[in-house]
């Protein structure tokens, strides 16, 4: 209950300091957490994935439960959230905006999230993609058996069904892309896809071109560039 409240006071206070963020025409993110049961000074770690390198942004140390990061971005970037003596990360997309973190100890990665549009657009199409791969998980026992007697039929054909399953999420995520050109989420779906054996460069380029000037300056997007750009 004494957590509860503290998490409650933490979303007050900082919506509290938005506002004031905006009204000083200074545009920053706010991110701020609360963890149950964890000794003061412990530390955690704002990265930032740059041309597919972890690099380090902040770092923040716990108070009463509660850790804290504030600051000024160019553009909607992902970043990770690690914690010393914790396992896992936190992955979250941020812009100039107020996050809040209730964090899952036990799997970092079931962290509860609230207060950002953005993050819970990509949490949506993640949890979309992972919907439709999931129903790869049944069939993998059936292969390790179909290989163990050697069953050269069923294990082609398991083979074809995770083929069709992987095509069925590239399908969904080319059109996530080209359905959503003004959201940076269709740039980092887009991105994911630039060496599948099954999409050409003409459909990410079609694809690409349609993205609205902003998105085409993020850092998905520019990515995409430089792979249609290569010889």
């Amino acid at each position: 209950m004494k957590n509860l409240i503290l998490f409650f006071v933490l979303i007050v206070s900082f919506f509290s300091c938005a506002k004031m963020s905006s009204k000083n025409n200074s545009k920053e993110f706010y991110i701020n957490g609360i963890i149950e049961e964890i000794r003061d000074s412990t530390k955690v770690y704002l990265k930032v994935q740059k041309s597919n390198k972890i690099l380090p942004l902040d770092t923040a140390y716990t108070i009463n439960n509660v850790f804290k990061f504030n600051g000024k971005i160019d553009k909607p970037e992902v970043v990770g959230i690690y914690i010393d003596s914790l396992k896992g990360e936190i992955g979250l997309f941020i812009q100039n905006d107020s996050v809040f973190i209730e964090v899952n100890k036990n799997n970092l990665s079931d962290s509860k999230i609230y207060g950002s549009e953005l993050n819970n657009e990509y949490l949506k199409f993640v949890k979309q993609s992972n919907k439709i791969l999931s129903k790869t998980n049944y069939l993998f026992p059936l292969f390790q058996k179909a290989r163990t007697e050697n069953d050269v039929d069923k294990l082609k054909n398991i083979n074809n069904q995770i083929e069709q399953i992987h095509k069925d999420n590239i399908a969904f995520t080319l059109s996530y892309a080209r359905n959503n050109p003004e959201s940076y989420i269709s740039a980092f779906a887009l991105k994911s896809l630039l060496k599948s054996e099954y999409v050409t460069k003409d459909t990410i380029a079609s694809i690409y071109q349609n993205f609205t000037h902003e998105v085409k300056k993020g850092d998905f997007a520019i990515e995409v560039l430089l792979f249609l750009e290569e010889k």
